[in-house]
């Protein structure tokens, strides 16, 4: 391969999206894995994303993976009752509850045949600018080294490893951490429909989806303080569960026990307080983390790791605003976003003294 013009620093859905759409149009690009990651919980992609695969070229590829078809979203907010969606009238057909490693990997697979060069089990050390336009990176792990490249697209998630070379901050307007566990399923359990269910709760809301393992993920949405009354214990994340009269039914349905302990995973809202320049551009995680509420997860990724590739393009053409340009429209994204976000919390005001929600009954300005 020749010397890569694009570094793509993390290779989830967003990167090895960039790194796939830059290979096909013939742009050397390196594909950095770090390889010690831990996928989202319970992530669904949506039958929207059947364009985008097509688009991609990957959507008979995901169709013989064999991922557990998603027939529909569910919720109980606003009121105790649930309601919803069937994906059987949705013109683009299902969509897919996903195995993320295998998902990852899938894509990760199609842009190194499309000839992106991957390197596996390698990290950011190191991150400066040239004189002379572009970046020095140094890498540790994997086949280590370094490399000069002109431009550098940050995939590399909610690390945004190399805008925080560049001393770049990240700054979040919550505190949302979800407390994840999965009820295996038994072999008598009854035919669980395969849809995404949202209850909203005093202190906080859960998520539950099947899983292609035979599991239910069952996701309880708090703020990091507000989860500091041992929920991460078995016990106690099992009670707050049977609490939850429309999720605990289901899991009750579904299994008995767990699998391991429930884990704690990251769910802010954040963003970087800058997300490109003329040499370098945030995607995906790297740029802004969205509510799970917003159904931004996946697709939004993709879609702006195809933007991010499109940008590059323009920019080794000649445009030098092409990077900034498409950095300035993740931020009107993200202001969106934010009113968005709003708007959806503000539906649900059935506790109004309870701290979780007072802190999110507020103006958009104030959340921004």
């Amino acid at each position: 391969m020749s010397d890569p013009l694009v570094a793509v620093i993390g290779a989830g859905p967003a990167g090895a999206t960039a790194a796939l759409a830059l290979a096909r149009l013939g742009i050397a690009a390196l594909l950095v894995e770090p390889g010690q990651h831990r996928p989202p919980v319970g992530e669904t992609l949506p039958p929207s994303a059947r364009p985008l695969l097509d688009r991609l070229g990957l959507r008979d590829v995901v169709e013989r993976e064999g991922f557990l078809p998603s027939v529909g979203n569910w919720s109980a907010w606003g009121h105790a009752e649930p309601w919803g969606r069937d994906f059987l009238f949705d013109w683009h057909g299902h969509g897919w509850h996903l195995d993320r490693r295998r998902f990852d990997a899938l894509l990760r697979r199609a842009a190194a045949a499309a000839g992106a060069e991957l390197r596996r089990g390698t990290a950011l050390a190191h991150a400066a600018p040239c004189a002379g336009g572009g970046f020095h990176l140094r890498f540790t792990g994997g086949a280590g080294g370094g490399v000069t490249v002109p431009l550098v697209i940050d995939a590399s998630g909610r690390a945004a490893c190399f805008a925080r070379a560049l001393g770049i901050r990240r700054r979040a307007i919550d505190r949302l951490v979800g407390i994840a566990g999965y009820v295996v399923r038994r072999h008598d359990a009854p035919e669980e429909p395969a849809a995404t269910l949202v209850e909203a709760m005093e202190t906080g809301w859960w998520y539950s989806a099947p899983l292609p393992q035979a599991r239910l993920a069952a996701v309880f949405m708090t703020d990091a303080d507000l989860a500091r009354d041992g929920v991460t214990r078995i016990g106690v994340w099992l009670d707050r569960l049977a609490a939850a009269p429309v999720t605990g039914a289901r899991a009750a349905r579904y299994g008995a026990g767990l699998a391991g302990l429930p884990v704690v995973v990251p769910a802010s809202s954040a963003r970087l307080e800058c997300t490109g320049g003329p040499d370098w551009l945030a995607v995906g995680d790297a740029s802004c983390t969205y509510d799970p509420l917003a159904s931004q997860g996946l697709v939004a990724a993709m879609q702006s790791g195809l933007a991010a590739a499109a940008a590059c393009v323009e920019r080794l053409g000649g445009r030098p605003d092409a990077l900034v340009d498409t950095a300035e429209r993740q931020s009107q994204a993200w202001h969106d976003y934010v009113v968005e976000r709003t708007k959806y919390y503000g539906q649900e005001r059935r506790w109004p003294l309870a701290a979780f929600w007072q802190r999110r009954h507020v103006t958009e300005k104030q959340a921004a």
